[in-house]
């Protein structure tokens, strides 16, 4: 029997994230456990950047609820995760579980190919921000299958339930969970990893800052990929910079870390700290 988690980022009870989380997840035909997950009533604390998760099998050392929910992600089949946009950007929580995906080359052993939707309620129009790009990348660091990522104009706790598409758009998304659905990237969005921002760069050349492809800015204002060859999402490229440059990255520390202790030492009595 397949698992499916549901993973809502957001406090607000039976909220737009957790009420169309629900709707995909009732509408999958395969027989399945339904799990869900309010990451808000749990504790994710920052990423220490021990590196200890870099080495095969090894569970994170902060004493909270990271590895919980990194396990359950693990074991499911499929995730759907629901996220709203505070001020421009996702739920700081959906930051904090991100940013602890270090180790993230040892859980896509187990994640890579599943299926991932991203649902994404916003309260203001054109206030979406970067929300959208920043959620694409948990579930490309775990190489992932991104089936939708859909962005919902609703505000107040369960809006959504009143224009009758959303209804009718979660049902086929819950249908087509493990159909082989998967994202398509409109005109103006990276046709690699589906991301809607982009950097300028030298005359009418344009980088994707996530997946870190580069191509072109038409006349009409769309971006042109086409020649691009680079992708920091693929396989080679994820394998190199997790397996590779980290570790050699931990190695160096290891190598330089009692000339870096010298130089530090100038600053260690300059203690202007302050607490509550």
């Amino acid at each position: 029997m397949k698992k499916v988690l549901g993973l809502v980022v957001s406090n607000r009870k039976l909220g737009n994230s957790e009420i169309l989380v629900k709707e995909i997840m009732n509408n999958i035909p395969e027989e399945c456990s339904r799990e869900l997950i309010r990451l808000t009533d749990l504790e994710i604390k920052p990423c220490q950047a021990c590196y200890r998760c870099l080495q095969p099998e090894k569970a994170c050392l902060v004493q909270d609820d990271f590895n919980f929910v990194i396990k359950k992600i693990r074991e499911a089949d499929a995730l759907i995760v629901g996220v709203p946009v505070y001020f421009l950007g996702p739920h700081g929580y959906y930051k904090m579980l991100t940013d602890r995906l270090i180790g993230a080359q040892n859980h896509a052993q187990d994640t890579q190919g599943k299926p991932c939707v991203l649902v994404i309620p916003y309260g203001s129009k054109g206030w979406e921000g970067y929300t959208k790009a920043a959620c694409i990348v948990l579930p490309k660091l775990l190489r992932m299958k991104l089936v939708d990522c859909w962005q919902i104009h609703a505000t107040l706790p369960g809006e959504s339930l009143l224009n009758p598409e959303n209804i009718s758009h979660a049902k086929v998304l819950g249908r087509e969970l493990f159909n082989g659905r998967e994202y398509q990237a409109g005109t103006q969005e990276c046709p690699t990893c589906g991301s809607d921002l982009f950097r300028l760069l030298n005359e009418n050349q344009v980088e994707c800052p996530i997946c870190g492809s580069t191509g072109i800015l038409k006349n009409n204002g769309s971006p042109d990929f086409t020649d691009s060859d680079y992708n920091r999402f693929s396989d080679q490229e994820l394998d190199e910079h997790f397996k590779g440059w980290l570790l050699e990255m931990k190695d160096r520390f290891a190598d330089k870390k009692s000339h870096l202790k010298e130089l530090q030492k100038g600053y260690r009595n300059q203690n202007w700290w302050i607490k509550p």
